[in-house]
Order: C-alpha cells, then sequence, then structure tokens
C-alpha cells in the first residue's frame, strides 16, 4: 500500500471537507482509495492522508476532492 498525504489550507471549513470526502466516497471509480482526516488545530492547514495500491489512485483522488471542494465554492489556492 502506497499512503501519502494532502494539506488543505486553513481558509477551508473542516465541515466543508468532511462533507467533500463522503460524497467522494460515493465514487465507485475510487473505491480502491482510503482516506483519514487528522486532527485540525485552529489556524493549521488540515491534512488529509489517502492510501491506495497505486500512486495513480492517490492523485486521481486528490483532483476529485479538489474538485469537490471548487464546485463548493472553496478555492484551494487562495
Amino acid at each position: 500500500m502506497i499512503k501519502d498525504d494532502m494539506a488543505i489550507h486553513a481558509g477551508v471549513p473542516e465541515k466543508a471537507i468532511k462533507a467533500a470526502l463522503k460524497q467522494f466516497d460515493l465514487e465507485a471509480d475510487l473505491s480502491g482509495v482510503t482516506w483519514d482526516l487528522a486532527r485540525s488545530r485552529p489556524g493549521r492547514p488540515t491534512k488529509v492522508y489517502f492510501e491506495a495500491e497505486e500512486m495513480s489512485q492517490i492523485q486521481d483522488a486528490k483532483k476529485k476532492l479538489e474538485q469537490l471542494l471548487n464546485d463548493s465554492g472553496f478555492d484551494l489556492y487562495p
């Protein structure tokens, strides 16, 4: 298993990240990717940890999460 993380800046609420990850779980093409949300501290980036068999799956998962957050109105690159 390959592990990687994604840091999301503190301007994106944790509630929005959790909602996007729940929607992410509904995607059938990303079923081989698991995720875990680290405890966040105020003013610090939120870390999402991904785990999958191949790095390409993790990259696809990161792109999908970014897309879901952008669609919700959150810019990951302010």
